[in-house]
């Protein structure tokens, strides 16, 4: 936070000029590609006014420099890191009711998604959605697009998938606005995953302009089309769409047995954040129990109050806010959905005091000595079966009694309606 204690700070569209706050505090420097995932959704649960001023400013920005910045550093525009990440964090928001969005602001997050800016040199400076026309043109970044003016250059597969769930972030925005024309068009856009995903190796793939796959293909080895990490591990981002996905690999049975070759083949990387919802994708599977273990086991080995205690950067307070939400017992797979798929808590009596003033009680008894499977939860007294917990309800307080135990339940949170939030639903 760049502020001088009588709300002025340095304009984002560089030189001198000095800005002012107003009443609110003014935030810069946002690690957006990875905090947009649990870190800022933990601000709009635990305290929304930050969240909404966080959201404020980078509006702020846009207002300054003409343009939505994607991962905003040294109080300027950058391209150091890919996707559009700003759209969702501002949807998670907007979507719980934690801010308003002006028409001017709205204006600024439409820009991002379908033009290019015509000043190259703004471009080159970070203004703007990196591969875009590429994107707009096939429905994904091909491999000849390699994104030079980026600091990640080329990385078109990842970028694809991620565009894709910012589009659908920015459908929900335009949907409650009743801006029907782009909700549709940034709804069909969020189905663009399906162009890098290939029905023959059950994994996204490096693809041409002309519409073939990579040849020489190893899932399980690091690619240039693909962020910090291998197409196995990338595969699962797909926040918005668990269940197409699922559809993709041949359905309930399909997805589970590759999810369950991912895990024994010791792919999940928690060390860094594209994988994070991973653990979380088997409540939409049928399968709650192994995303109970699956949490617990990570708690476990992937953090420690040690030297070295965390299993990666903690990049602006994202790791931990993984692991907050996990001892919580749920976690938010896809932001600007407001749910969050259950895992179970990890402490016997959680309380939450909630910025409205309401209170939340988490009742696990046993939770905190080793008893991590859901066996039933009631939620106000009332028997409830979801894998998922809605934000309202949340913010609305009361009593979630989980009883917990230490053999799976493999019945529970088995049905239909009680999965979370897929597109395709």
């Amino acid at each position: 936070m760049i502020v001088i204690c009588d709300g002025t700070y340095v304009s984002f569209n560089g030189g001198t000029k000095l800005m002012n706050s107003g009443k609110d505090d003014y935030f810069t420097d946002f690690s957006m590609w990875d905090i947009y995932r649990s870190s800022l959704p933990l601000f709009n649960m635990l305290t929304p006014k930050v969240n909404g001023q966080m959201m404020k400013s980078l509006f702020s920005m846009a207002e300054q420099g003409g343009w939505m910045p994607i991962f905003p550093c040294w109080n300027s525009y950058t391209s150091a890191m890919i996707g559009d990440h700003s759209v969702a964090a501002i949807a998670d928001a907007y979507m719980k009711n934690n801010i308003e969005i002006s028409d001017n602001e709205y204006s600024y997050l439409i820009q991002n998604a379908f033009k290019t800016p015509d000043n190259h040199t703004d471009y080159v400076n970070g203004k703007g959605r990196r591969g875009l026309t590429s994107y707009l043109k096939h429905g994904y970044i091909p491999l000849e697009d390699a994104v030079l003016e980026s600091f990640h250059k080329g990385e078109q597969v990842s970028r694809t998938l991620e565009y894709a769930f910012d589009d659908f972030a920015l459908s929900q925005i335009a949907a409650k606005r009743g801006d029907t024309l782009h909700a549709r068009l940034l709804k069909k856009r969020a189905l663009n995953y399906e162009n890098v995903y290939s029905v023959a190796d059950s994994t996204v793939r490096g693809r041409f302009a002309d519409g073939t796959f990579t040849k020489d293909f190893d899932k399980f080895i690091r690619k240039p089309y693909i962020t910090e990490g291998t197409p196995y591990q990338y595969t699962w981002y797909v926040p918005q769409d668990i269940k197409g996905l699922m559809n993709l690999m041949g359905g309930e049975d399909g997805f589970n047995a590759n999810l369950d070759r991912f895990h024994a083949a010791k792919q999940y990387w928690h060390g860094n954040e594209p994988g994070h919802q991973i653990p979380f994708l088997y409540n939409y599977s049928g399968q709650a129990w192994k995303t109970q273990e699956l949490v617990s086991q990570i708690m476990k080995t992937e953090y420690s109050n040690d030297v070295g205690g965390l299993s990666g950067n903690d990049d602006a307070g994202q790791m931990s806010a993984w692991y907050v939400f996990a001892a919580l017992g749920f976690y938010p797979v896809a932001p600007s959905v407001p749910q969050y798929v259950i895992s179970g808590p990890h402490f016997d009596k959680i309380t939450l005091s909630l910025e409205n003033g309401k209170q939340l009680i988490i009742n696990a008894k046993g939770a905190s000595s080793g008893n991590n499977y859901i066996q039933k939860i009631r939620f106000n007294g009332v028997e409830y079966d979801k894998t998922y917990l809605d934000h309202f309800s949340i913010m609305k307080g009361g009593t979630l009694d989980f009883e917990m135990g230490n053999q799976p339940n493999k019945s529970w949170g088995t049905a239909k309606e009680s999965k979370p939030f897929s597109l395709s639903n």
